[in-house]
């Protein structure tokens, strides 16, 4: 089980990773547009805070198992599978709605 938590704590800082580098540009994007276009972009981007918060909390219980909280397994797992959901409803807002 410790190769499995490591491996979604891997995959789980790297989703994070790229969620903050997106969230940050298009934040950014935000303050290039229009007043109207430009709070959308602003609001979507605080949108992607929810599914990046997620996953930091994803990585927290990792670690807590890591350090030897061995009952942290199945909750790691359904957290992990949360924050996929969670992230594939974002990407098809942004995709669908936003752009």
């Amino acid at each position: 089980m410790e190769h499995l938590v490591a491996a979604i704590l891997e995959a789980d800082v790297a989703l994070a990773g790229l969620l903050l580098v997106f969230v940050g540009l298009l934040y950014g994007r935000g303050k290039d547009l229009s007043s109207r276009g430009g709070d959308r972009a602003k609001t979507v981007a605080r949108l992607g805070v929810l599914p990046l918060g997620l996953s930091l909390w994803c990585a927290w219980v990792c670690v807590n198992y890591l350090s030897g909280d061995d009952r942290l397994v199945r909750t790691v797992v359904i957290i992990f599978r949360s924050d996929l959901i969670l992230t594939g409803l974002y990407a098809y807002l942004v995709l669908f709605v936003f752009l």
